[in-house]
């Protein structure tokens, strides 16, 4: 797991076209914030459904359901329709299942809206990387890719802190017709930037080669990476609030402030993953050591015997530094992909794996807190960064993960 420093032209920096990454980075961080619309609506979802908690907690858990059943499916069409043109269906499905959560008078709908903005969500997260990764010269490639990495942390960030002032001007419907304006805006945009579908695949026989691509390991052991960072991240995340309230007696309002710095500590881990994937540090290593980083913080944060400050610390590291992981893993696909040139189908992959993970790690740190209390989460933590070691280290051994081989076969 060497790394070798790729080598940077001046054409290669030229060839990227700035503009239009911005927008797909735009119309990621967006979806994520149709993501993180749900949890700060919830008290009037219940004030005005009289929704329980189990039919709002399949409300929230059915956006990573949709994801976690049909995201491989969607990136194997859009090798084969065109990453533009899933793109496009994405955001319009997006803007349809806001405009039915919006507009819903019941709380059936309102789970039929999700199930639409699940399939808009999974449609542009496929496509987008896709098509930055065509936007990027070859040596901004890895760079502009962990750029991509924290649309989820910027866009639940940015939630966070807009929900409070559109809930108070159009109370909990706000975060749907925001879905609604903005997802016709970036259409719009989209529709204009990137006109035509130019399909990834022309000859026949492609489908059964994108298939063909996703029958090797390494594909597989990277999305397997990405679930357990998903399992331990969202488990920290979704629980860490009444993690504070239980342990430390802190109120909703600090506890608050200390989760959206967590949250967003991520994003610069996410940058910092994609530059030094750029610089040429090898992505296998950086998983590998951000992996263990997330191991042994989460442990501690949860199971040591330390200081609360230190503890919040901890769960400030693990953000920060687990945000390496899946920039690093977005550094790998270019190359993985190259041979099939099947890049959505690897991305669709890595998504679907990611939304698996966000659906059992919470559940699953609920059951060991019943069980063992909150000390009980703290060694899962060890166990899967254990996990997660093994895999890329038998992913490391693959010829296409090898910085050389990725270097000249980045581009198929």
């Amino acid at each position: 797991m060497t790394g070798v420093k790729p080598a940077m032209t001046q054409a290669d920096s030229m060839d990227t076209d700035w503009p239009r990454v911005a927008l797909l980075m735009l119309c990621g961080v967006f979806v994520a914030t149709q993501v993180g619309k749900l949890p700060p609506a919830m008290p009037g979802l219940r004030e005005h459904f009289g929704a329980s908690l189990v039919q709002l907690g399949w409300i929230s858990s059915v956006f990573n359901l949709v994801a976690a059943l049909v995201a491989l499916a969607t990136g194997l069409v859009a090798d084969r329709v065109g990453r533009r043109t899933m793109l496009k269906l994405g955001l319009l499905a997006l803007g349809i299942g806001a405009l039915l959560g919006a507009s819903s008078g019941g709380i059936g709908w309102l789970l039929v809206s999700r199930v639409m903005e699940g399939l808009g969500f999974v449609g542009i997260v496929v496509a987008a990387p896709a098509l930055m990764r065509e936007a990027a010269g070859l040596s901004r490639q890895r760079l502009v890719l962990g750029l991509w990495s924290s649309y989820m942390a910027l866009g639940m960030t940015a939630m966070l802190l807009a929900a409070p002032w559109l809930i108070g001007l159009m109370g909990w419907r706000g975060g749907w017709w925001t879905g609604v304006m903005g997802s016709a805006l970036l259409l719009l945009l989209v529709l204009r930037v990137f006109p035509g579908s130019r399909r990834a695949s022309a000859a026949p026989q492609a489908a059964s080669g994108l298939l063909h691509g996703l029958r090797v390991a390494t594909p597989w052991l990277l999305a397997g990476c990405f679930a357990i960072y998903t399992l331990q991240w969202m488990a920290m995340m979704v629980w860490l609030p009444t993690f504070l309230h239980d342990e430390f007696q802190l109120g909703l309002g600090q506890a608050t402030v200390i989760v959206a710095v967590v949250i967003v500590a991520n994003a610069p881990g996410n940058w910092l993953g994609g530059y030094l994937s750029q610089r040429g540090l090898a992505p296998a290593r950086l998983i590998l050591a951000s992996g263990l980083v997330m191991g042994v913080t989460g442990w501690a944060a949860f199971a040591a015997d330390l200081d609360p400050a230190l503890r919040f610390a901890l769960c400030v590291v693990f953000s920060f530094i687990g945000g390496v992981l899946p920039a690093s893993i977005y550094a790998c696909v270019p190359a993985v992909a190259a041979r099939r040139q099947n890049f959505a189908s690897v991305n669709g992959l890595v998504v679907q794996a990611s939304n698996i993970g966000a659906l059992l790690g919470p559940p699953l740190a609920a059951a060991l807190v019943v069980s063992s209390g909150w000390r009980g989460v703290g060694p899962v933590y060890l166990m899967t960064a254990a996990v997660s070691a093994l895999l890329i280290v038998l992913a490391a051994r693959a010829p296409e993960m090898r910085p050389t081989a990725s270097a000249r076969r980045v581009h198929g």
